[in-house]
């Protein structure tokens, strides 16, 4: 692995993001208004009662946390691959002597350390206005990096190997668009998993969706036991090497299929 060459496009990135870092922080702000909105509508909900265990200080720390997890894992580059494979700076990824996914590595962290500022600031204001409360212990708070780590992970190579579908289809936008879908429906941004019913909640479970953002979350805000993180921390490292065995294998069927045209 070439981590010189990592770090100089990581800088490359970073001075690109901070020369515009009023538009990526409006940006930024657009999505951690839904979880705000969401979390406004559970501490109504709860207002007099608590939701399957939920009370209206539970729902306040669950979506508090989720902005925070929600920029860390989200894959802010996966919408500008496609993009590049379509008006040829993909070409010149390629060119490189490094492996393409450099780029988009290399752009997702300097997106992340260009607006954590702000992120900080915007929690600040939510945990002042609206208080914060969680009983963390040592492990959970282990557990939560490491969940929190592998969400990043599945989450970025997930959305990466949708991406490369670009190399052989240009209708891209529409299955990202469903990923995001998803992720909200399963992930546990419009309701916790734990409180979804039956059987979609099962369906929730097993699906990869909710070790992208919802789970390191539940974790963290004390909702599961040590066996349901075990099993937690096993589907995610399952899901992890699919999603990782997938990536090769849609990256040597499509880059067979790849032509760029230019000048």
């Amino acid at each position: 692995m070439n981590f010189r060459g990592g770090i100089a496009l990581i800088k490359k990135s970073l001075f690109s993001y901070m020369a515009s870092k009023g538009f990526f922080w409006t940006l930024t702000l657009g999505w951690m208004l839904l979880p705000l909105i969401y979390m406004l509508v559970w501490i109504v909900a709860s207002e007099n009662s608590s939701i399957s265990g939920f009370n209206q200080s539970d729902f306040i720390s669950y979506y508090t946390i989720m902005i925070f997890v929600n920029q860390i894992t989200y894959p802010i580059s996966h919408w500008t691959v496609g993009d590049s494979i379509f008006n040829g700076t993909f070409a010149t990824w390629l060119l490189r002597p490094l492996p393409p996914i450099y780029e988009p590595i290399a752009a997702d962290i300097a997106m992340k350390i260009a607006c954590l500022p702000f992120i900080v600031i915007f929690i600040s204001v939510i945990v002042l206005l609206f208080g914060f409360s969680i009983r963390l212990t040592v492990i959970n708070l282990i557990f939560f990096i490491l969940c929190l780590i592998l969400a990043q992970l599945l989450r970025f190579i997930f959305a990466y190997t949708i991406s490369l579908m670009a190399l052989v289809t240009n209708k891209i936008n529409s299955l990202l668009s469903v990923n995001d879908l998803l992720v909200f429906l399963f992930a546990g941004q419009v309701i916790p998993t734990v409180l979804l019913p039956g059987f979609v909640k099962i369906i929730a479970v097993f699906l990869p969706f909710r070790y992208m953002l919802g789970f390191p979350i539940e974790l963290v805000t004390g909702k599961l036991g040590m066996a349901m993180i075990v099993q937690g921390i096993i589907l995610q490292v399952l899901w992890l090497s699919v999603v990782i065995i997938t990536n090769k294998i849609v990256w040597k069927k499509c880059i067979k299929r790849y032509a760029s045209v230019g000048q």
